[in-house]
């Protein structure tokens, strides 16, 4: 293969949308080079607004009235064949690939390419703007599974700048990664309007080869504000913001998954989409009669995903545990935490500061591990405790419970408690709990990571007495600080103890900690501010985001596998 370096125009066909009240909003722009096979417009520039879409067309055919969103099944299926018989009806090489942006509607800037090539190769790219306060974000375009060189090339690029030139560089490699050449596109990229944030302010940047590769996984930007959509917001180190991933939710935007090589999130809060790796929502999952909130997590070796969820019309909330079957889109109710508490649900009331009037939010589920495809390690707020179910599938069982034993002193469950082995202030609302295997360790222990926010409030039970951890915050007075902890749990003896912990600023409620290729990303969500910390506790970079209310969770993601090799 002989390709010399040089500036191509291929075919690109710019989709924007916004989904509204009663559909979507589009605009086409399209460049058209030599490598078309066959057209039947009228090209009057290199840039002209055309008045068909792909999703335009789509739409004739649907009813508008059951596709109100793009996590709709039908919908998805007819952008597919549309973007099938583009990739047909075009010769799509390397000096004239297809582009089309954003062609799911699941990425708003994801700029999907298709090409072949004479002979196997990776795809590496790089997108660049004019403004030198952005730096050139460079990546390997998805293959296969392994990485391996292909010459049918698929995927999305990720990285392009709204309101901006943007500036996209091909080049490819063969056998022994040989460079084989490079080629350049432009694009003007609308501004959709859809972020608050392009740039965040970056702080105390210490050494930017001591931070991990991936890019930050913001969820739930400004929760609260509900009029506006929600977009899963994906930032690289220099606090770039290089993709965004529209939502229809309240509570449901806290994980991803990545399930048989596709990304698996909640799309509404009470339905899961599977996107695979061009953008195309694959599997929409409902979870009729339930809605979803806080968190999920895949139990691999049962190939379901656990889920926290409220049942609807129900008197409590926040309490259940529900069972996604990937194979057959089926729900299962297997843990109402109600009949292994009942009498701590009974005492419960609703808080007169809680929004919701109708369910007693008693227990306040948010986060969920499973352990060996048997068992569930649950973190709750309401009862700053930590909470191993056995067997949850079949038969759960509270297995033992890890907080201050005064929170259950004087009741049946007290001797539930594991015994705490040093001395150190006991975890108090707790966020995130992470579930940490190593090879060092013996039989029967394991790690546990966790943000401590150091909050010290039941609302459902007002009259609860905290005074036992000291310094600790309420709604009404802040602590100093809130913590990044790391617990050593021992089963044979029964304890845990805290062998890390990282003072971090004060967030009452929401936050999270993720233990990432050796450092610790940790985010306040309250104040909006997320930073990464190497293995000893220092402080590698601080972002903070202009947020009116909170951020809910930030977690980092390699995305390899999935956007990159």
């Amino acid at each position: 293969m002989d390709v010399k370096k040089r500036s191509s125009k291929g075919l690109l066909i710019a989709l924007l949308f916004s989904v509204a009240a009663l559909g979507i909003v589009l605009v086409l722009c399209t460049t058209i080079g030599t490598g078309a096979k066959k057209t039947d417009r009228t090209d009057s520039g290199e840039n002209y607004i055309a008045s068909e879409t792909i999703q335009k067309q789509v739409m004739k055919s649907l009813s508008m009235d059951t596709v109100k969103t793009v996590y709709d099944e039908q919908y998805q299926s007819a952008v597919k064949a549309k973007l099938d018989a583009l990739k047909k009806n075009y010769a799509s090489t390397f000096k004239e690939p297809l582009f089309v942006m954003n062609p799911f509607g699941t990425n708003v800037t994801g700029m999907y390419v298709y090409f072949n090539t004479d002979e196997a190769v990776n795809v590496e790219y790089t997108v660049s703007v004019s403004d030198v306060s952005i730096p050139e974000f460079t990546r390997t375009l998805y293959t296969d599974e392994e990485g391996n060189a292909v010459k049918e090339h698929e995927g999305q690029i990720i990285g392009l700048i709204q309101g901006m030139t943007n500036t996209v560089t091909l080049r490819i490699y063969g056998k022994d990664s040989k460079f084989l050449g490079e080629n350049t596109f432009k694009f003007d990229v609308p501004d959709f309007g859809t972020i608050k944030e392009q740039q965040l302010k970056v702080t105390n940047k210490q050494d930017s080869k001591k931070l991990s590769d991936g890019l930050f996984v913001i969820y739930g930007y400004d929760r609260r504000n509900n009029k506006e959509p929600r977009h899963m917001l994906f930032y690289d180190n220099d606090g770039i913001i290089r993709a965004e991933v529209p939502l229809n939710v309240t509570y449901g935007d806290v994980n991803i998954e990545f399930i048989d090589g596709k990304m698996f999130y909640a799309c509404t809060d009470a339905s899961y989409a599977l996107v695979n790796q061009a953008g195309q929502a694959e599997t929409i999952y409902k979870t009729k009669g339930y809605t979803t909130h806080h968190d999920f997590d895949y139990d691999e070796k049962n190939e379901r995903v656990l889920i926290l969820a409220t049942k609807k019309k129900s008197k409590t909330k926040q309490d259940i545990i529900l069972s996604l079957n990937m194979k057959t889109g089926d729900i299962e109710e297997v843990v109402d935490f109600g009949k292994l508490m009942p009498d701590i649900e009974k005492g419960a009331v609703i808080s007169k500061d809680s929004p919701d009037k109708e369910q007693v939010d008693w227990v306040h589920f948010n986060s969920v591990q499973v352990v060996n495809g048997k068992h569930l390690i649950l973190s709750s707020r309401e009862l700053s405790s930590i909470i191993r179910i056995n067997n949850y599938y079949t038969t759960p069982k509270i297995a033992y419970i890890i907080s201050d034993s005064k929170i259950y002193q004087g009741t049946k469950y007290s001797n539930l408690v594991l015994r705490k082995s040093g001395n150190f202030t006991s975890h108090a609302g707790q966020h995130s709990v992470n579930y940490v295997t190593d090879g060092s360790l013996k039989t029967g222990q394991y790690y546990l990571t966790f943000f401590n926010n150091n909050y010290a409030q039941r609302l459902s039970y007002p009259n609860f007495n905290w005074s036992f951890i000291k310094g600790a915050g309420t709604q009404e007075k802040d602590a100093k600080n809130s913590y990044y902890y790391k617990y050593l749990v021992d089963e044979n003896k029964g304890t845990y103890k805290l062998v890390e912990k990282i003072n971090v600023p004060y967030s009452s409620i929401v936050s999270n900690a993720q233990e990432y290729e050796g450092n610790r990303v940790i985010c306040s969500g309250v104040p909006g501010i997320f930073a990464e910390y190497d293995s000893k506790g220092k402080l590698i970079s601080s972002y903070k985001m202009k947020v009116k209310h909170l951020t809910y969770r930030v977690r980092k993601e390699t995305m390899e596998g999935y956007w990159f090799n």
